[in-house]
């Protein structure tokens, strides 16, 4: 059986279509969890009303406590030797579950990662990024770390577009209280435990691009700087196990950071001067980390000699 966990806030414009996606599976074997997590909107109403009408639908009420507390509740009540994420205002293909699954037991992989296409909210599939289909592959626990740090990102840190395996997940949870970056905390404890990866070169996931939201330019200046300590802990695991690894790790994260740095100074420009003045110390904090790092990887061939003086000097 297949868990599958759906958080739920403020998304009954777009809750439907994700519930019917999941419905629809060729797999037979799941159920499906949605998390209400106290949505002030018609989303719990939609909830009951798909779990009145298919039996493999459960439900959760809780009082609002953020994404992490949703999946968690999820992660409580799943019965399924395999676990999946949805975000509920994205939808998946009827082939993904029974593709993954099939992939999985074919290599005897510990997890499973799918493609995935962009979509705008007048369901267009962004074609400039349409996900290149090709064969499956297999790759060890060395390689999926070394991939999670290609710019541009090969493999994305989300937890939405893969297959983990509830007997290697244990007690693991996500953690609460963090503002973003909780899927890269939650992918990375699990990579940990693995011994190899299937990847499903086709993309059966459709992930919604909404201005604002978390993943697409919504995170706060706060989030972007907690975000920093999330890549910096997935560096010292990789290199910590693989050594190798560190040339092309310590690029990424530079990079990764650089970016969130640069938006979080883009929107220090929109604030208030009161607002400024409360951002600033987290800006100060980014600069810090970077210029740290940067002294490190003055002799890394992987990084354009401009750019390390960029980082260096980044103000």
């Amino acid at each position: 059986m297949v868990s599958i966990i759906v958080p739920v806030y403020k998304v009954e414009k777009f809750l439907p279509k994700c519930i019917e996606s999941v419905l629809n599976q060729t797999y037979p074997d799941f159920e499906l969890i949605l998390v209400d997590d106290g949505s002030p909107d018609k989303s719990p109403e939609i909830c009951d009303k798909y779990a009145e009408l298919d039996k493999r639908v459960v439900v959760i009420h809780q009082k609002n406590a953020g994404v992490s507390a949703a999946r968690n509740a999820g992660l409580e009540k799943a019965k399924g030797e395999y676990i999946g994420f949805v975000d509920p205002d994205d939808w998946i293909a009827p082939k993904m579950y029974e593709q993954m699954i099939f992939a999985m037991e074919g290599s005897n992989a510990d997890l499973a990662i799918c493609g995935y296409d962009y979509y705008d909210e007048d369901y267009h599939v962004d074609e400039q990024r349409r996900y290149k289909v090709r064969s499956n592959e297999v790759v060890d626990q060395r390689e999926i770390m070394n991939r999670f740090s290609d710019m541009p990102p090969s493999i994305r840190h989300g937890v939405c577009n893969k297959l983990f395996r509830n007997n290697l997940l244990h007690t693991q949870r996500f953690i609460n209280g963090l503002h973003s970056s909780e899927d890269v905390y939650f992918l990375n404890e699990y990579v940990q435990k693995i011994q190899s990866t299937v990847i499903v070169h086709h993309p059966y996931y459709k992930n919604l691009v909404r201005q604002g939201s978390a993943t697409h330019g919504g995170l706060s200046i706060q989030s972007l700087a907690e975000s920093f300590v999330a890549h910096e802990q997935m560096y010292k695991d990789a290199v910590g196990k693989y050594p190798d690894l560190k040339v092309h790790s310590q690029a990424f994260l530079l990079d990764v950071c650089t970016l969130k740095y640069n938006e979080a100074k883009r929107k220090m420009s929109s604030l208030s001067s009161n607002e400024q003045e409360q951002m600033k110390k987290y800006l100060q904090e980014m600069r810090r980390f970077i210029k740290q790092y940067a002294r490190k990887a003055m002799f890394n061939k992987e990084i354009y000699w401009k750019t390390r003086i960029y980082y260096l000097l980044n103000k």
